[in-house]
């Protein structure tokens, strides 16, 4: 029968629950057990209730990404209490991305979860004094709101790599990064062990380095790089070419590549592994580029409409 031919496997859901509560004790958190259940059902539960956005990951990268952030607030202080550590991460970590439809659902989930456990959102005031005195240089209209996408916009950098800017156009993405460059640039004078931000206590006063790129103004040849058929020479692109540029350069300061365009399959699939924690760009040329830990992607985009599952589960 056609069945002999083939070999049977078998293919099982990781046990998240599990998976937490191992990665909950190598971050130092002592109620590992405990924590691990509220988070697994926290995730469950968000995944049946909450509308279906195609920017919306409950999975693995996903929670890994909480737990660093979790992990990194444990060590910050001392004594602190461990439930209301994991609920600061899940709650700064995921509001940016929850639409304003579901934050109701997503903080009733929460509150019930960690009952009578709400800390307040750690605020850089200083930091926030210097990006709004940087918007109304700009000629902007200074709102709370713009500066809170901002300041979460920078906590994202600090544990990511890969960032995804959505919304409509005249929406305010182009201005949230160009502030930020610039509120970082300028800095803040206090201690560097009092700078709240993670980001901000990195790259205070360094100058960051942005390379704007358009995708779809330019063929997927022109974007990465070919190899001339006629001398048989390596030619980069604009991707290839700023992140090259970018990584020669000897010094550490903060560097974007700005992407702005709608998501393409043509171009984006061969990013994935930039994207992800190999953070390689792999050329045509079989040549291989890394991302540096001071190099940030930010992708600046309307919709995650034609992004397959897998590029949209990387930012």
């Amino acid at each position: 029968s056609l069945k002999a031919l083939f070999r049977p496997i078998t293919v099982m859901v990781p046990d998240r629950q599990l998976i937490m509560e191992n990665m909950l004790m190598a971050e130092g958190f002592v109620e590992a057990k405990m924590l691990a259940k509220k988070f697994a059902s926290l995730y469950y539960l968000l995944e049946d209730m909450l509308s279906p956005q195609t920017h919306y990951d409950w999975g693995l990268r996903a929670i890994k990404s909480v737990l660093v952030v979790a992990g990194s607030l444990l060590r910050a202080e001392e004594g602190q209490v461990e439930s209301d550590v994991l609920f600061r991460a899940l709650r700064d970590f995921n509001i940016p991305k929850i639409i304003s439809a579901d934050m109701v659902i997503f903080m009733g989930l929460l509150n019930d979860l960690f009952l009578g456990v709400d800390p307040p959102r750690k605020r850089d005031v200083e930091f926030e004094k210097v990006i709004e005195a940087t918007a109304v240089e700009m000629g902007l209209t200074v709102e709370d709101d713009f500066i809170l996408r901002i300041v979460q916009l920078s906590e994202l950098l600090a544990i990511r790599h890969c960032i995804f800017l959505m919304g409509c156009t005249g929406g305010g993405r182009t201005e949230a990064y160009r502030v930020l460059a610039k509120a970082i640039q300028k800095g803040v004078d206090v201690p560097e062990e009092e700078i709240v931000n993670d980001y901000l206590r990195a790259c205070n006063k360094k100058k960051v380095v942005l390379r704007d790129i358009n995708p779809k103004s330019i063929s997927t040849q022109e974007f990465y790089g070919y190899v001339n058929l006629s001398t048989r020479e390596w030619k980069d692109g604009m991707m290839s070419y700023y992140m090259r540029e970018l990584a020669t350069i000897p010094d550490e300061d903060p560097k974007w590549i700005i992407l702005d365009g709608d998501l393409d399959a043509n171009w984006i699939e061969s990013m994935n592994s930039t994207m992800d924690d190999n953070r390689l760009l792999t050329l045509p040329s079989n040549e291989r580029i890394r991302l540096l830990p001071h190099m940030k992607l930010i992708f600046e985009i309307r919709n995650l409409k034609f992004a397959t599952p897998a590029t949209a589960t990387r930012a």
